[in-house]
């Protein structure tokens, strides 16, 4: 590659830690020492539709996005449906997407596999036309995503977490929920779901990959727990990959989605880490092989 485009998000962790270079000069000096020309933007949502196009008619071989699955996600927004590749420098916490394309969490190494990799397609999953790339969460699971964010980055965090998910699991109660798969209609009562683009393998916490990106399958996880605790184990279980063969988790398999209640007009959705307030019904659909990206993964 000659020339690349990037869109960063300033405030990401991995780039102010190093505070003696801004975080378009690390970036920019990444590129330049591989003999690469760039063009920056900073992450602005406000903005993001005009900057993307404005780095797209300089005709870039890729854009690249330094930040989390939040801002990886705005910008696949931008890019779906393009020839375009995007590349993800990994700087969020979980880097879901970037995982599941092999690519290296380290900066230095992400740079020099994705200038190297090939181009692949991969699905987009949305719901209410909002798209998201690994999952898509209901229930009681934003509202855990939600006290992991408050307490991030405090003294004593993690017993702060531990002490808060414990009291919301004691309370939360289980949802009635009407999920359609492909037509097919199923009852349910529960505190959990997930819907995820293309299914969930067997791998490590806390989030397992998937084996394919283009299967064109949205896969629904829906809890069965008998108890708080149970709960506990069960939700463990399906983030930890050990889910295939419990009998608490049912899992459904379509191409289009339907989550509905009868006593909630608005449902919390965390969809790739990013929490939002969705009217009902929640509608699922994937996008197969919409988005370009450049996937080191693929090299392999």
């Amino acid at each position: 590659m000659k020339r690349v485009a990037v869109v960063y998000n300033a405030r990401s962790g991995a780039l102010l830690a190093r505070a003696e270079a801004s975080p378009e000069e690390q970036l920019t000096e990444l590129f330049a020492k591989r003999g690469v020309e760039v063009r920056m933007r900073p992450f602005e949502p406000g903005t993001l539709r005009i900057d993307v196009a404005g780095l797209l008619a300089e005709e870039p071989d890729a854009v690249f996005v330094a930040g989390g699955d939040g801002t990886v996600r705005a910008l696949a927004e931008q890019l779906a449906g393009g020839d375009v590749p995007l590349g993800i420098l990994p700087l969020g916490t979980m880097n879901l997407l970037a995982r599941d394309l092999g690519v290296p969490v380290d900066l230095e190494e992400a740079a020099d596999a994705l200038l190297a990799a090939p181009v692949d397609r991969i699905d987009v999953a949305t719901v209410n036309d909002s798209p998201y790339l690994h999952s898509s969460m209901l229930a009681m699971l934003p509202h855990l995503g939600r006290i992991r964010e408050r307490v991030r980055g405090q003294r004593l965090g993690v017993f702060r977490l531990i002490d808060r998910a414990v009291r919301l699991i004691r309370r939360y109660p289980r949802m009635e929920l009407t999920i359609t798969v492909d037509g097919a209609e199923h009852l349910t009562r529960t505190r959990a779901v997930v819907v995820s683009c293309n299914p969930l393998a067997a791998g490590p916490a806390p989030i397992p990959g998937r084996k394919r990106l283009d299967a064109g399958r949205l896969a629904v996880y829906v809890t069965k727990e008998r108890g708080s605790w149970d709960l506990v184990e069960v939700v463990a279980k399906l983030f930890n990959g050990g889910w295939q063969q419990d009998e608490r988790i049912r899992v459904y398999e379509g191409k289009t989605v339907e989550v509905r209640s009868t006593r909630l007009a608005l449902m919390s959705v965390m969809s790739d880490g990013e929490n939002a307030q969705l009217a009902t019904p929640l509608r699922y659909e994937i996008r197969p092989r919409a988005l370009a990206v450049l996937a080191p993964g693929a090299a392999a």
